[in-house]
C-alpha cells in the first residue's frame, strides 16, 4: 500500500513516527511522511533508510499559541495540494493538528484515515491556549474523531478516552522501544554513590527541581539530566555548584540508551494539574524497562498505573525532601528491593512492553483497515 504520513513537525526524526514508518516500509508498505519543517533546518526531499520525507517549507516557529492558528490553515492548505498530487491508499494523521486535511482528502478520495493520537491534544493545549480556543480545538475532535478509520494512540487510558468520544476502532500501539539482540538477566546491584537519571523535556510539568533540591551536594548520590527545554536555566541554577548534578542537554535516544544501562533508576515525576498528563505514558518508561531499570514517578497518568502493576519501580506519595531522600535510601540499603524491581522492569518489556508487539498491533491493524476498507467501497 502507499501510506502517506502527515506530521506538524519536521521529522528530526520524531521516535514515534520514524518506529512505526519504518515497521511499515519494511512490511513492505511504501511510506511517505509530508512534514512541516517551520525552522527550515531540514532537507526538503530525504530518503531515510527506504522511507520517503518530504517537508513542507511554511516558516514559522513553535509555542505560539494562538498566533500559531494562521500558520495552521496554510500547512493544512499544503497538505491538500500534496495528498492531491500524490496518489495513496490510506492517510496516516499525526496527532490532531493534522487531522482535518487527512479526514477531508481521504473521504473525498475515498481512502481510509488513520488518526494518531500522541497525547490527548485539547488538554496538552489547555494551558497554552485561551479557554474559547481550546473549547474549538475540543468540539472540532468531537466532530472529526467519529470519521476517522480508525484511532492509533500510545495507552489504555488514552485508548478509552476516544472509545468515549465516538472513535469506531482504537488500537495500542505503545512507544515500546526494541529490545537488545541478547537479553541479559539482572547481574549487578546498586553501588555507591546511587546514580539516578532523567530522560525528556525540562519543562513546567516535569517535576525535576525537587529531587534536585533534595540531593544537591549529597555525595551518596549522583544525578544526570538528559534533555533540553525552557526549565535547564532554573533548574542548573538550583543545583550550581553541587558536584553530583549534570546536565547533558538533549542526546540521541541510542545514547540515552546507553546512559540509562550505567544508572540504578529512572526519575519521572510530572505535575497532575496539567490535564495531558492524566494520560502520561512517556518514552523514558519503556526505555527504563527495556534497560532492567526501576522507575520513581509520581501518582500521575498511566505511568504511575503500569509501574504499580508490574511492580517496576515506586511511586512516591508526595515529593517532600525528605520522602524522596528515604526512597532513594531504601535501594542503597535495600539490594534485593532493587533487584526484584529491574527483574520486573525486564520482564514487563520481554513479555509486553517492547517494539516487537507495538509493531505486530500496528501491521494487523492495516490489514484489518485494508481489507474491511475495500470491502466497504466494493
Amino acid at each position: 500500500m502507499k501510506i502517506v504520513m502527515l506530521l506538524s513537525n519536521g521529522f528530526a526524526p520524531d521516535p514515534r513516527v520514524a518506529a512505526e514508518a519504518s515497521a511499515l516500509s519494511e512490511a513492505g508498505h511504501h511510506v511517505t511522511i509530508y512534514a512541516w519543517d517551520r525552522t527550515g533546518d531540514y532537507q526538503a526531499v530525504e530518503d531515510w533508510g527506504g522511507v520517503r520525507i518530504v517537508r513542507c517549507p511554511i516558516r514559522t516557529t513553535y509555542s505560539r499559541g494562538p498566533a500559531q492558528i494562521l500558520h495552521f490553515f496554510w500547512f493544512w492548505k499544503s497538505c491538500g495540494v500534496f495528498l492531491k498530487k500524490n496518489p495513496f491508499d490510506v492517510v496516516h494523521c499525526h496527532d490532531l493538528d493534522t487531522l482535518w486535511p487527512g479526514i477531508y482528502w481521504g473521504r473525498r478520495l475515498k481512502a481510509p484515515v488513520i488518526y494518531d493520537a500522541h497525547e490527548s491534544y485539547p488538554d496538552m493545549v489547555d494551558h497554552l491556549f485561551p479557554k474559547q480556543v481550546v473549547g474549538m480545538v475540543r468540539r472540532l475532535e468531537a466532530k472529526l474523531l467519529p470519521k476517522t478509520t480508525a484511532v492509533i494512540t500510545v495507552g489504555e487510558l488514552l485508548a478509552r478516552r476516544f472509545e468515549g468520544l465516538g472513535a469506531k476502532k482504537v488500537v495500542v500501539v505503545g512507544n515500546y522501544k526494541k529490545l537488545p539482540t541478547t537479553v541479559q538477566g539482572i547481574t549487578t546491584v546498586p553501588d555507591f554513590p546511587l546514580r539516578i537519571i532523567y530522560v525528556g523535556g525540562l519543562n513546567r510539568d516535569r517535576l525535576l527541581a525537587p529531587l534536585v533540591e533534595s540531593i544537591s551536594g549529597e555525595r551518596r548520590y549522583q544525578l544526570t539530566v538528559v534533555g533540553d527545554g525552557p526549565q535547564r536555566k532554573s533548574l542548573e541554577g538550583t543545583a550550581a555548584g553541587a558536584t553530583n548534578i549534570r546536565f547533558t542537554g538533549f542526546l540521541p535516544q541510542d545514547r540515552a540508551r546507553d546512559l540509562i544501562r550505567e544508572h540504578h533508576l529512572v526519575y519521572y515525576a510530572i505535575d497532575g494539574s496539567y490535564l495531558n498528563n492524566q494520560f502520561s505514558v512517556p518514552n523514558a518508561l519503556f526505555l527504563a524497562m527495556a534497560a532492567g531499570r526501576p522507575v520513581l514517578t509520581t501518582a500521575v497518568g498511566e505511568i504511575a498505573h503500569i509501574v504499580t502493576n508490574y511492580g517496576c519501580g515506586t511511586v512516591l506519595p508526595d515529593l517532600q525532601p525528605d520522602t524522596i531522600r528515604h526512597t532513594l535510601e531504601r535501594y542503597l540499603e535495600d539490594n534485593a528491593l532493587w533487584r526484584k524491581q529491574a527483574e520486573q522492569s525486564l520482564h514487563g518489556a520481554i513479555t509486553h512492553f517492547n517494539w516487537e508487539y507495538a509493531a505486530k498491533e500496528l501491521l494487523e491493524l492495516y490489514q484489518d483497515v485494508s481489507s474491511s476498507f475495500h470491502r466497504q467501497i466494493s
